[in-house]
């Protein structure tokens, strides 16, 4: 087994350090730049690289040492021969996260003929890599690499592996911080728009944080208790993953609708937004005009009339009952109604009723 010189493991031992002395503070990018300036001086090499990949996409993101390869020509480069790189291949097919060299892979011979090397890595002077992985959600995969006109040691390989769990760990606080960042401007948005209830959660419904503002009004459209410091209400909460399921399906996912409650005179407006896997929603009571709708014109009252705009928008009972916070029974005393005052006994019929109060 390979042992470390006393110079090695110095260089080690203050790599190590600095992945957990970077400030709370930081960014993410702020630990990816740290990174690839500190990876040289624990083995030396000509450039050093982190790579925030989609292998499948051909795409990623990089963070680089030298000018050369933080041109866009080379990231262009990378992002077309990264797919035959082959400790990226190993790695797809084994979910074997040790360090590993080009060399432990193929020959120099092999190297050469590929078009990795002839395209790319001739051009900056590389003739091995030496590289390790970082655990993350599919379909990233997180790349680690030194790279130089050389082949790798076995002993530097094992620093390599040495250090992977603290780069590691490194990279999780350093995606925390971020996520904490986003969270901040996400509220901060919130209050520049005026907005006056902010309710941070979770994708299934655990408030993590609840305003006093937001926390009055889900007492007074919801009937709600204190427990809405812990949990949303069903009804909100019913409403909020079906809106996730709207954006969850197709590439250009619909705007997000937002949720209208009456009360009297008075109408809650509730808005959503996502990020860094939490839901931040925002609450806001105004006045409810006294103007009435082209729908309302039919001889509806104003809840009958909001009733048809979405049967005639394809919605189901149960399905207008989440949007306008009714029981669903309600909502069908409401249809039989509108049925009986437009003389129709479809919900196509209603709803062709409606377009033709509207001409």
């Amino acid at each position: 087994m390979e042992r470390l010189r006393q110079s090695e493991l110095l260089s080690l031992l203050d790599f190590v350090r600095g992945c957990y002395a970077i400030p709370q503070s930081a960014s993410f990018e702020d630990f990816a730049h740290w990174l690839v300036d500190a990876l040289p001086r624990l083995i030396p090499c000509a450039h050093a690289t982190y790579n925030e990949m989609n292998p499948g996409a051909s795409e990623s993101l990089n963070y680089v040492n030298t000018a050369e390869l933080r041109s866009s020509r080379a990231g262009e480069l990378w992002a077309r021969h990264m797919n035959e790189h082959p400790v990226l291949n190993y790695v797809l097919e084994t979910n074997d996260r040790r360090a590993m060299r080009i060399s432990d892979l193929w020959s120099q011979s092999k190297l050469r003929d590929s078009g990795l090397h002839h395209d790319f890595y001739r051009h900056y002077g590389i003739s091995d890599a030496l590289c390790i992985t970082v655990p993350c959600a599919p379909p990233r995969l997180l790349g680690v690499g030194w790279h130089d006109d050389r082949v790798f040691t076995d002993r530097e390989r094992l620093i390599a592996d040495l250090v992977r769990p603290h780069i590691s760990q490194a990279w999780n606080n350093a995606a925390l911080v971020s996520q904490a960042q986003i969270r901040v401007q996400m509220l901060r948005e919130a209050v520049e728009c005026g907005e006056t209830g902010v309710i941070e959660c979770s994708a299934d419904g655990a408030v993590q944080f609840i305003s006093d503002h937001a926390r009055r009004y889900l007492l007074r459209y919801f009937g709600s208790s204190r427990r809405t410091d812990h949990r949303l209400p069903e009804d909100l909460l019913l409403w909020m993953r079906r809106q996730d399921a709207l954006l969850s399906g197709g590439d250009a996912p619909p705007v997000r609708k937002p949720l209208h409650c009456e009360l009297g005179n008075k109408r809650l407006v509730i808005r959503m937004l996502s990020g860094a896997g939490m839901h931040l929603l925002i609450l806001k009571e105004d006045e409810i005009g006294n103007g009435r709708s082209g729908s309302a014109s039919l001889g509806l009252t104003q809840r009958e009339a909001e009733v048809l705009d979405w049967v005639a928008q394809g919605k189901t009972n149960r399905e207008i009952a989440i949007i306008l916070q009714m029981h669903v029974g309600t909502v069908k005393k409401h249809v039989e109604h509108i049925f009986t005052k437009l003389g129709v006994e479809t919900r196509t019929a209603a709803a062709l009723a409606l377009r033709t109060g509207h001409s």
